[in-house]
């Protein structure tokens, strides 16, 4: 039977007399499959009383109690017990293996050895129609009236918070891509959405921030705590970071990054001073750089070193030792040569760059006319501050509904 059978069905005494209504029903999770506990009856008088599940004698068409109301003694409801019909039906149920958000319809009981026990979510059309009674126009009209459950033992929830249950244990989340992962959190309601980024590591909710909306990121770094907002940032790209720092207000943004790591926090700050629409403003200061006084075989050495956070090693840029940008090389010109060939010897010394003052659609053109992956960015002509990916030069010239629909090429 499902609850939607017995919900707002009377509640008779022994003798038949009517004294109110099912309003919900009460369980304790503390077992694989929960235990209906305790009764929620409207009364004829309009009170909400909760009466313990021993008084109940039989469930059908009616639900008929042992004893009369003036009998009963109130259910005093426990701290981890949760109320089907407030806390379940109608909440969200993040289906991992589908990759979307699914609605609690109805849910499944089973009477086993004199207990009832919450089997299954019912996240199907078919709960609907049941609740709605129109179960019977399911053959007329040609829709399937096959049950779409999730078994409660595959349910898991995240910090006894019963408005968000999930299809499988949260572990699994971290395993899902993370433009999966901003997909279902920009579903989510605000709170359920926290939920989900504060039981991710910092660097699993950095990869999902980073894919989120804009307006959703500010909303969520702003619904959490500082601290941990500050933790997140600090593993974001640096572009990224800066973008979604110059949505917040001043006062916030100021004060996450006095939160964050001094290094992190300085890379920021230089990035929030250029114009949000110019090569400064969209640029990030990850990138791979090498002494130009290195061979090839230093170089991968270095690379070795750096590599994990770098937005992308597929150029190296290469500078003296005043940082001046003097040449770019590749992974595979390194390969071609012999170890020991100082990398001025074969890198490229036409190099095609931007000023950070330039304006971020002509900087989109000029990836797509050269057809790069990546762009470096200069200041007075030569001192290299940072690069631009092919990705973020996506994002300027589509509209805003798609940006976030353009698979990431660089991540770490």
């Amino acid at each position: 039977m499902y609850i939607s059978e017995f919900i707002k069905k009377p509640v008779l005494t022994p003798d038949g007399a009517e004294i109110g209504k099912l309003k919900d029903v009460i369980v304790s999770p503390l077992h694989s499959y929960p235990i209906i506990k305790a009764l929620t009856i409207n009364t004829s008088d309009k009170k909400l009383m909760n009466i313990s599940w021993k008084y109940v004698d039989n469930i059908n068409k009616e639900i008929i109690l042992k004893s009369d109301l003036n009998q009963l003694k109130e259910y005093e409801l426990k701290k981890h017990e949760i109320c089907l019909f407030k806390d379940v039906i109608d909440r969200q149920v993040v289906d991992i293996e589908d990759k979307k958000v699914r609605r609690v319809n109805d849910l499944k009981i089973s009477p086993t050895n004199g207990h009832y026990h919450i089997i299954g979510v019912d996240i199907g059309f078919s709960g609907i129609l049941r609740r709605l009674g129109l179960e019977k126009i399911t053959k007329p009209l040609g829709i399937s009236s096959s049950e779409d459950l999730i078994s409660w033992e595959d349910i898991d929830t995240l910090k006894s918070d019963y408005s968000l249950k999930l299809k499988v244990p949260k572990q699994k989340i971290k395993k899902l891509h993370p433009a999966d992962m901003a997909e279902i959190i920009d579903q989510l309601g605000l709170n359920e959405s926290l939920t989900i980024l504060n039981s991710l590591d910092d660097e699993s909710a950095a990869d999902a921030l980073e894919e989120i909306s804009p307006e959703r990121q500010v909303s969520l770094l702003e619904g959490m705590e500082s601290k941990r907002a500050a933790e997140i940032l600090d593993e974001m790209s640096p572009d990224d970071a800066a973008d979604v720092l110059a949505d917040l207000t001043e006062e916030k943004a100021e004060e996450l990054l006095d939160l964050m790591e001094p290094e992190e926090s300085k890379d920021l700050r230089e990035l929030l001073e250029y114009p949000e629409n110019t090569a400064g403003g969209i640029m990030t200061t990850e990138f791979a750089e090498v002494n130009q006084k290195l061979t090839a075989d230093e170089v991968m050495n270095s690379l070795r070193e750096i590599a994990k956070d770098v937005e992308t090693i597929y150029y190296i840029y290469v500078v003296s030792k005043n940082k001046d940008l003097v040449g770019v090389t590749s992974i595979r010109d390194i390969l071609l040569v012999d170890p020991e060939t100082p990398v001025a010897d074969f890198m490229h010394t036409n190099i095609i760059k931007v000023d950070v003052m330039e304006d971020q659609h002509d900087v989109a053109q000029q990836i797509a006319k050269y057809n790069l992956i990546a762009l470096p960015v200069v200041e007075n002509e030569s001192k290299l501050k940072g690069i631009i990916t092919v990705d973020d030069a996506i994002d300027i010239v589509l509209p805003t509904a798609w940006k976030k629909r353009v698979p990431r090429m660089f991540g770490r």
